[in-house]
This record gives structure tokens, C-alpha cells and sequence, in this order.
């Protein structure tokens, strides 16, 4: 039997060729919009809202009449994602992405965090499911407000830091604990209307990421595994931050730095850290921030120029990053001034 997969623009014309119901609220609740829409496909129940430029709330309650195989595709401008199922299971076909499995499927009573740009897969939802979901999308800027330093940050998260071009994943962090069950409760549930709505979600919002960021961290630690490295180990852990160092505007990833120095990239990845006390990622964006700060006092290179020698594609990220780390900002440094 051969499944039909159809386009997004297939969809969209099959759904509205078969529109039995389709009511929009702008500005109601709190929400920007609300949606409850019904056709032969589904019926569906959206609600979103953007807090600030680079945070969305979305919740889906989503209803299947019958089978629908979507090609999605994820071309353009994408955010670090966010889900937590509190109804039905969701399977995804995402093929030829290093580190993401070909098939997987996201559960009901777990939560997950991605970053999946550029790329095509196709989404399945079958006769039956009842989907229900809050999804949070996390733009990077937005992200790195928040972050000074790459102490306590979970791993996933560290390359958004070094690098404008952050490796794709897919991660099932966990389980829906009690606190997070709460959040989410409150989230439905909320009691305000107007500004109050919208301030009382955000702060709900931002409590959901921080406790699933914690469970990031409690992950990566009960993980980490004990390293025994051998003097070649060693050697082989040296070699690969020359490979950094040498090609810091175009770094490798760290499967292919593990491949050209012959280690396996996982006794890389906690072999770096127990010989120069930080990750690769982190090592990459420090080396690169000093070289930067060099250009800036040394050679008095324009910080256009500098952003582009160092490899960072984001000019606004890079100074970012710098005052994170010098406490001043690239132009001030470039100009003699001192960090207050």
C-alpha cells in the first residue's frame, strides 16, 4: 500500500476545499489570535501569542478524522523549539539530518527541545489522534539575553554560543514532572485577561523553559561518564584543539574533528573537558573572542571586518558574546576604552 504524502500547499487546498467551520478571535484572552477551525482532515483548536520579538507560546488541540502525511519544510528563518505532549503521539520521518534519527516519534507525557533549520521531513498523523501540545519558540538572540557565560548551560544549548551555524538535534529531554504538569495546567488555565493575561503567561512561560533547562543539566550530569584517558588519548585530545585553533573561522563539528584525529567523539567530548576544563564549543568561542580582541586593540580593524575574520556570520551576536566576556563592546575596545 503506498502512502500519500502531500505539500503544504496541498494541505492548505484540501483543507480549504473541505472547510466545515473556521472562526478566528484576534486579541482575545490575551492571545493574539485563537483559531477553531474544522474540515474532512481535522478539527483543531489553536491558540498563540508573541510575548517579545523571539518568543511564542502555541498550544494545539487537534483532532484527526482521518490520516494526513505532511511534507514540511523548515527553509528560512527557524527557532530553538519546545514541546510538551499532554495528548497523543506524533511521528516524524526526517530524513539524511546528521544526528537525528530517520524516524522518531514525539510521546505523550514527554517533552522535547530541537533545532531542525533547513531541512524537509514529513509528519504523520493518523484517523484517531487526538494531538494536544504546547510548543514555545525560542529565537536566538532572544536565547542568548539571557546566557553570561557557559557555566551551568546544558550541552545542547553550548553551540548556540560559539557559533551562529549551531549543529541540528532533536532531543527527548524527559518526562512531564510534577512542577512542569503544574506550569502547563496554569498555562491552560490561565485566569487574567488583556496585559495581565499576557504578563501572567510570559512569566509561566519562561518558569517551563527554566525547569526544562534544569532537567538539561541534571541529564548531561547524570550522563557524564568517568574517562579514561591513555597517554595517546591525550595526544589525540591536543591534536584536535590544533585543529580549532588552525581553522577557528571555519571550524569543524565535533563528529568530524573526532573522525580526523581517530577518537571517538563522545571520549572527545568529556576528554576536552577534563584536560582544558571546558568544552570544545566553549574553548572554540573563547580562542575565537581573543583573537577577536587582539584585531580590535592591536591592528584597530574595523568590527565588521574582525566579525568576519573570527567566522561569526551575526555581527550583532559576536558583540554579544564579546561584551559577555570582556565587558565591553567591540567598538569600545577597538577605540582604547576600559570595561567599567
Amino acid at each position: 500500500m503506498t502512502t500519500t504524502i502531500l505539500t503544504e500547499a496541498q494541505i492548505n487546498q484540501l483543507e480549504q476545499d473541505t472547510l466545515q467551520n473556521f472562526e478566528v478571535l484576534d486579541n482575545h484572552q490575551g492571545f493574539d489570535r485563537i483559531e477553531r477551525i474544522r474540515n474532512q482532515l481535522y478539527e483543531s483548536y489553536y491558540q498563540v501569542i508573541e510575548f517579545r520579538p523571539g518568543l511564542v507560546l502555541e498550544i494545539f488541540d487537534s483532532h484527526y478524522y482521518q490520516q494526513v502525511n505532511s511534507k514540511i519544510n523548515h527553509y528560512g528563518g527557524y527557532a530553538l523549539t519546545s514541546k510538551f505532549y499532554l495528548a497523543g503521539n506524533h511521528s516524524v520521518i526526517c530524513p539524511g539530518v546528521p544526528g537525528v534519527q530517520e524516524q522518531y516519534q514525539e510521546k505523550v507525557g514527554n517533552h522535547y527541545l530541537f533545532y531542525l533549520p533547513d531541512i524537509e521531513e514529513i509528519e504523520q498523523y493518523f484517523a484517531g489522534d487526538r494531538i494536544y501540545l504546547i510548543r514555545i519558540c525560542i529565537e536566538l538572540d532572544f536565547l542568548k539575553s539571557f546566557i553570561h557565560g557557559i557555566d551551568n548551560l546544558p550541552t545542547q544549548l553550548q553551540p548556540f554560543l560559539a557559533t551562529d551555524s549551531p549543529p541540528l538535534f532533536h532531543h527527548l529531554v524527559g518526562k512531564i514532572t510534577i512542577p512542569m504538569q503544574t506550569v502547563l495546567q496554569q498555562i491552560i488555565n490561565a485566569p487574567y485577561q488583556g496585559m495581565i493575561q499576557r504578563m501572567y503567561l510570559e512569566s509561566k512561560v519562561l518558569e517551563l523553559l527554566a525547569l526544562q533547562f534544569v532537567q538539561l543539566i541534571e541529564a548531561d550530569e547524570d550522563k557524564q561518564p568517568l574517562i579514561h584517558l591513555k597517554a595517546d588519548d591525550v595526544e589525540k585530545i591536543y591534536q584536535a584543539k590544533e585543529i580549532l585553533t588552525n581553522n577557528y573561522d571555519h571550524p569543524p563539528s565535533l563528529i568530524d574533528l573526532a573522525k580526523q584525529v581517530g577518537i571517538n567523539d563522545n571520549k572527545l567530548k568529556y576528554g576536552f573537558r577534563e584536560v582544558f576544563g571546558t568544552t570544545v564549543f566553549g574553548y572554540l568561542r573563547d580562542y575565537r573572542l581573543e583573537i577577536a580582541r587582539k584585531l580590535l586593540q592591536q591592528q584597530k580593524q574595523n568590527v565588521r571586518t574582525v566579525v568576519n575574520m573570527v567566522g561569526y556570520a551575526n555581527q550583532s551576536h559576536f558583540a554579544a558574546a564579546f561584551k559577555r566576556k570582556f565587558g565591553i563592546t567591540p567598538q569600545d575596545c577597538r577605540l582604547g576604552r576600559k570595561s567599567v
